[in-house]
């Protein structure tokens, strides 16, 4: 007995130096789900190492196999700020230096330079020969990139698939709201792969802020306890990353942890305000709310004032919260709707109701009377 009790005491300890000695984020736990999941979702605090994770995994998919990358960003300028100075913002030092590599740019593209001229007499080289490795794009912009780095015989060679990254893809706290994330990510896919199906990684890394993103919505769970969560019929995987020991230690004491130390971004916890969640009985729809012509944007009222998804409810007034909807629209009726929820009189069935709703109000525009 003694020696059992032993055995689970030194198992423990084990564990918990483990944990202390685990400072950067390993792919380990999401690739090991690799043969059925297509989106891998991480969710973790600044500095844990996401983003040099998966930098790291596709730059070796890169060398070992040939296997170019896209990574997204947002809008704009954030991607043409990774592609400044040779790409130096997106390919980590150490990364280059363990892959021995020589990059360059050119618009959106990023080669990897396999063959140089001898120096001239002022110690300058030539490109001679040079191999697409990535392409930098954004959500904001995805109606300007028809085209796609990957030809129309990609995936005959069987070494090949797509490998595609979407960074920092939550909205900062503050950050304007001047698109919808999910519809430009979908076309942006879209573009790149169109309708494969199979041998398409895509990489979603962000710091968790207060508001959940529109991509967790969109996979209709939100995460709330640290963990990995697997959710096989939407093939993606969900990975809340618990700060480790040492990340702990080595954030204690910086700027961030003394003027913001309860910020998401740094504590990596979703703070959810289920305040508004009512699990009670509905009794009857009393109104059906839309915010587009598309049908995944609308929303009935039951009760009064709790909201669900539209799941067919006919027959009840209908708030039109933008114009040329094919319903009626009054700016009167859309800023009622608006002062509802922006009073808090709206209850949800569920968090991702409310999300999705809070995020189609986030979107629209002022109008005057």
């Amino acid at each position: 007995m003694k020696k059992g009790i032993a055995l689970i005491k030194e198992m423990k300890e084990k564990n918990q130096m483990k944990k202390k000695k685990s400072q950067w984020y390993n792919l380990r736990p999401v690739l090991g789900c690799a043969n059925w999941a297509m989106f891998f979702v991480l969710l973790g605090a600044r500095e844990t190492g996401k983003s040099y994770a998966v930098t790291n995994f596709f730059v070796d998919q890169f060398v070992e196999k040939g296997i170019p990358f896209v990574w997204l960003r947002l809008t704009d300028r954030q991607s043409q700020k990774l592609l400044q100075n040779n790409a130096e913002r997106l390919v980590d030092p150490d990364i280059k230096r363990k892959y021995n590599l020589d990059l360059v740019t050119n618009g959106t593209n990023v080669y990897q330079v396999t063959k140089r001229s001898e120096p001239d007499k002022n110690g300058k080289t030539k490109i001679l020969e040079k191999k697409l490795m990535a392409r930098v794009l954004n959500l904001s912009t995805f109606y300007t990139d028809k085209g796609s780095i990957f030809d129309k015989d990609f995936l005959n060679d069987p070494n090949m698939r797509y490998n595609i990254a979407c960074d920092e893809f939550e909205r900062e706290k503050g950050e304007k709201n001047t698109f919808d994330i999910l519809y430009a990510l979908v076309n942006q896919l879209e573009n790149l792969v169109r309708s494969t199906k199979e041998r398409v990684k895509v990489f979603f890394m962000g710091n968790t802020l207060e508001e959940a993103s529109d991509i967790l919505a969109a996979f209709n769970f939100i995460p709330e306890q640290f963990g990995l969560y697997k959710l096989k019929k939407r093939r993606a995987v969900i990975h809340y990353i618990a700060p480790s020991e040492l990340y702990l230690e080595r954030r204690k004491g910086t700027i961030a942890d003394i003027l913001m130390p309860t910020a998401s971004t740094f504590t990596n916890s979703i703070n959810l305000d289920n305040s508004l969640i009512c699990k009670d009985r509905l009794v009857a729809p009393v109104a059906v709310v839309k915010f587009t012509k598309d049908r995944k944007d609308w929303f009935t009222i039951w009760n009064n004032n709790i909201v669900t998804f539209y799941n067919g409810e006919k027959g009840k007034p209908v708030f039109a919260m933008r114009p040329y909807l094919d319903e009626l629209y009054s700016v009167d009726r859309m800023n009622s709707m608006i002062q509802l929820f922006d009073t808090r009189s709206l209850q949800f069935r569920t968090m991702i109701a409310f999300k999705r709703f809070q995020s189609e109000m986030s979107l629209l525009k002022p109008r005057g009377k």
